[in-house]
């Protein structure tokens, strides 16, 4: 049907509403002109705005926006150009720089026990040690220079670039990551977050028990996507973990 079949239509549609003088406006009528309406203001719309896409907001703090097809692009500084690697990586300053949570609303009455731990460790002077209360526990490295307890994990907040778990990086960076623990199984993650706000786990390697200390190591590539990277390490519920000397590089 053609522009101007589609109007002559519209215009008997509404001649005829307005001729019934004396016959009652059945709700059928109603609802076609209605309908009509709608898609013209649709028609209108779509043609009007072409190429729209929808803004994502909140998206500051650490990193600063452009516009770029009316999208918020985000730009974070590389953190590798005032850190050769992670701040506190053998817990030689307590928690400082290492974050966790408390769970959502049902189960605000448990929170993940998180200490230092000064008899068993990998090396001097300590490790941290995780014994999770809930059904799941996650620590997060935080830029930020001291250590913060998120309210909750399901919180836009966390991650979002103003959130501190977040570090910039340049597209296709080899990065190595290496740690050490002892205790249960757990799953150590890479997360990125691209230029537009959207986050991903781009990699993680799971962890069985062990009695004795064990090294593990991720060996990866930043996609060309991504802006930003963070470490999650998360374990299970009644779980009990001792973790040190993380360490990160670019290779």
């Amino acid at each position: 049907m053609g522009k101007r079949g589609f109007i002559k239509i519209i215009k008997e549609k509404i001649t005829g509403f307005f001729e019934k003088d004396e016959e009652e406006i059945n709700c059928k009528t109603l609802i076609i002109i209605f309908l009509i309406g709608l898609v013209i203001i649709i028609y209108i719309y779509v043609h009007i705005n072409k190429g729209f896409e929808f803004m994502k907001f909140g998206l500051d703090g650490t990193g600063y926006m452009e516009q770029n097809n009316n999208r918020a692009i985000i730009q974070i500084e590389d953190y590798f150009i005032k850190m050769k690697g992670l701040e506190n990586s053998d817990f030689s300053e307590g928690i400082n720089h290492w974050s966790t949570y408390k769970r959502n609303q049902f189960y605000n009455q448990l929170t993940p026990n998180i200490t230092l731990n000064e008899e068993a460790y990998h090396s001097s002077p300590q490790s941290l040690q995780i014994t999770c209360l809930e059904s799941s526990c996650r620590i997060y490295y935080n830029t930020k220079s001291n250590s913060v307890i998120i309210d909750n994990i399901y919180s836009d907040h966390l991650y979002d670039a103003q959130s501190g778990i977040w570090m910039g990086i340049e597209q296709e960076t080899n990065l190595r990551l290496s740690y050490w623990y002892k205790g249960d199984k757990h799953q150590m993650s890479i997360l990125t977050l691209d230029k537009y706000g959207d986050f991903y786990n781009l990699e993680s390697i799971e962890s069985n028990d062990s009695k004795k200390w064990i090294k593990k190591e991720i060996t990866l590539t930043i996609p060309y996507e991504a802006r930003a990277f963070g470490i999650s390490i998360m374990i299970g519920y009644n779980g009990y973990l001792l973790f040190d000397d993380i360490q990160l590089e670019k290779i």
